[in-house]
């Protein structure tokens, strides 16, 4: 029992009764006041309470196969719409009212089936990595409309909103679960899957909501960086001091001091990867220069969320720093035509290489990588410096990093 619970508690996947109090909006029953609507909303939820009372959902996920959790959900959406269109009062709603009834079904089908890996991983404890959904169970589902503002009314598409950006962020890393290794990772992956897929008030209530379930399990400089995520969006006030009420003494701590690594020289030989031209790279055609070494991939959200921070970082070195200086981009995508578009539409500054293989790559299996955007530091002897440094969006330390490997 003590394995399973320390398994979620550095996942963070589940979410804590403290969500319900996170929404800022009215209650639906405060804005649909009409007798008709009125009459519907009690109805509909004395009928479906079960279908939406997420902990039970939850637990019921724990033990039942995913075909036959998605054949549950799709039976339960159907019923539901069923009612909602044949009741007879329905040509006395409203546009609004309909919107909010329709968001509320479509939403808690997917809320429900994206949770359903997470709860699993977590009330699994030898399991290492986060099940994916068949890809069939996903066909029916739009990306480009998850973000909507108006839907935010329904509780349902908030619950969603917080397990998609956590199995989503979970499948740009192949799928595996955070260790104590690199739970510094997780609050601001998951951020800056948020800050790629969502926008306004959706974005802004995933942030907060984030920082409530996960702040307690994090480091304390990875809750700072999304707090400054949060407070940089527009009329923050009210989530600001919500998570500062929950959060605040753990963004008030120091990170707990990591031991100092031994530095090990890196294999030259096993460090290699092709350009863009096809020629084979090593270490030693960087000799003398500090390397900032960048592993992504062209379908990794995190990863292309760091591409504007990087272009900055790197235009903060002298043109004599860079000279001693490599900004080292090397993709672990499984094909070299994905990566060249990718460089194509993002023209990333530095050296570029593709370490073909994916996640059996050479590189990913010679570091030790299992989920990425991976930044490390290898000094100008070829020494191991930092092998988790800091990403370019932690702008200031990580440029200190830098330049403390160029003065010695």
């Amino acid at each position: 029992m003590r394995t399973l619970l320390l398994l979620v508690w550095l996942i963070g996947l589940l979410p804590t009764t403290r969500a319900q109090d996170l929404y800022q909006g009215p209650k639906p029953e405060a804005v649909f006041t009409a007798a008709a609507e009125q009459a519907f909303l009690k109805e509909f939820n004395e009928k479906f309470k079960p279908d939406f009372d997420a902990p039970s959902q939850y637990e019921k996920a724990q033990t039942t196969p995913v075909d036959g959790w998605e054949m549950a959900l799709f039976t339960a959406r159907n019923v539901q719409l069923t009612f909602y269109k044949a009741h007879p009062q329905v040509g006395q709603f409203s546009d609004h009212f309909k919107k909010y009834v329709e968001n509320t079904i479509r939403w808690n089908y997917w809320h429900l089936l994206m949770a359903w890996p997470i709860v699993r991983t977590n009330a699994q404890a030898s399991q290492q990595t986060v099940p994916s959904l068949p890809a069939v169970m996903l066909e029916g589902f739009d990306e480009s409309k998850v973000s909507d503002e108006t839907a935010l009314l329904a509780e349902s598409y908030r619950n969603f909103l917080f397990y998609y950006v956590t199995y989503f962020n979970s499948k740009t890393r192949n799928y595996a679960k955070y260790t104590p290794n690199d739970i510094h990772k997780m609050l601001p992956e998951k951020a800056g899957y948020a800050r790629q897929h969502l926008s306004g008030k959706p974005y802004q209530y995933t942030l907060a909501r984030l920082l409530l379930e996960n702040c307690e399990k994090a480091v304390p400089s990875s809750v700072r960086e999304v707090f400054a995520m949060l407070t940089a969006t527009p009329n923050s006030a009210f989530y600001t001091d919500f998570v500062k009420a929950h959060c605040g003494e753990v963004m008030a701590r120091k990170d707990e001091p990591k031991p100092e690594p031994k530095k090990k020289p890196v294999d030259p030989n096993v460090f290699s990867f092709v350009n863009q031209t096809g020629e084979t790279v090593t270490l030693d055609d960087f000799k003398g220069k500090v390397v900032y070494l960048d592993v992504w991939a062209s379908w990794c959200g995190p990863c292309i969320g760091e591409i504007p921070f990087s272009k900055q970082l790197h235009a903060r070195f002298s043109k004599k720093q860079l000279e001693k200086v490599v900004f080292l981009y090397v993709s672990i995508d499984d094909s070299d035509v994905n990566w060249k578009n990718a460089l194509q539409k993002h023209q990333l500054p530095g050296e570029q290489g593709w370490s073909k293989g994916g996640w059996r790559s050479r590189i990913v299996q010679y570091f030790g990588i299992n989920s990425i955007p991976r930044y490390i530091l290898i000094d100008k002897k070829g020494n191991m410096a930092d092998l988790n440094a800091k990403r370019p969006s932690s702008a200031d330390a990580i440029y200190q990093d830098i330049l403390k490997l160029l003065e010695n």
